[in-house]
């Protein structure tokens, strides 16, 4: 019983330190005090240095030769790692969730479902949501996951989602002349090549949308540097 509410406390501090960190609240390269952190969260110094390890297993913090820990930097060298192996391991969920989603039983159920989050995902747009287009845009890219039934290429793309997290916080940033339904007509174009039936279609489409997710993401990060 001891063991699992030990858990429960690293599992909740460390949440909790990450969406600090992917929100911007805990600044790129900023040093983290275990004493100001112990006190914030209300916890112990063993569960919080085990939620510590964690992020920096994740890449989100690093410890420095003196143990101090800070929030890892942004940079556009791992913006453009991470894109990359998105890029191929979206790719694939699309194709392969284009060729499922055909041969289901319930495809005009799943073809709703897709066409309901896109005109939600729109309506927010529309409406300046930026946080819920990316709260759709999760979805949207969820039930591909779901039904591209590559459990190991779901997996992997969920090892770099904490990363990834922060760089799309950072597109908040991106030209204010950039269209906000840009996204979505990307995401649109996508989910009209899953439909279809056309797998080919759907990874080239979804491959371009990350690298044009990339590009958006550089340029943003260039505007955070002024």
């Amino acid at each position: 019983m001891m063991t699992n509410k030990k858990n429960s406390t690293i599992d909740t501090v460390y949440e909790a330190i990450k969406e600090k960190i992917v929100e911007m609240a805990y600044e790129p390269n900023e040093h983290l005090i275990e004493e100001v952190l112990s006190t914030e969260f209300q916890v112990s110094r063993t569960p919080l240095r085990q939620a510590l390890y964690r992020l920096e297993l994740e890449g989100l913090v690093y410890k420095k030769t003196t143990g101090r820990i800070h929030v890892a930097a942004l940079s556009k060298k791992e913006a453009e790692e991470i894109f990359y192996v998105r890029e191929i391991l979206e790719g694939l969920i699309a194709r392969l969730a284009t060729i499922h989603i055909a041969a289901h039983p319930s495809k005009e159920d799943i073809v709703h479902n897709l066409q309901d989050v896109m005109l939600l995902m729109r309506n927010a747009a529309e409406s300046g949501r930026q946080a819920d287009v990316v709260r759709y845009g999760n979805e949207f890219h969820n039930i591909l996951e779901v039904h591209s039934d590559n459990q190991t290429a779901v997996n992997m793309l969920r090892q770099i989602k904490s990363r990834l997290a922060r760089y799309r916080r950072v597109g908040v940033y991106k030209d204010p002349e950039y269209p906000a339904t840009k996204p979505v007509d990307e995401h649109e174009e996508i989910m009209n090549f899953v439909t279809s039936g056309n797998a080919e279609g759907a990874e080239t489409a979804m491959r371009a949308h990350i690298m044009r997710s990339l590009q958006n993401t550089i340029q943003a990060l260039s505007y955070l540097r002024g």
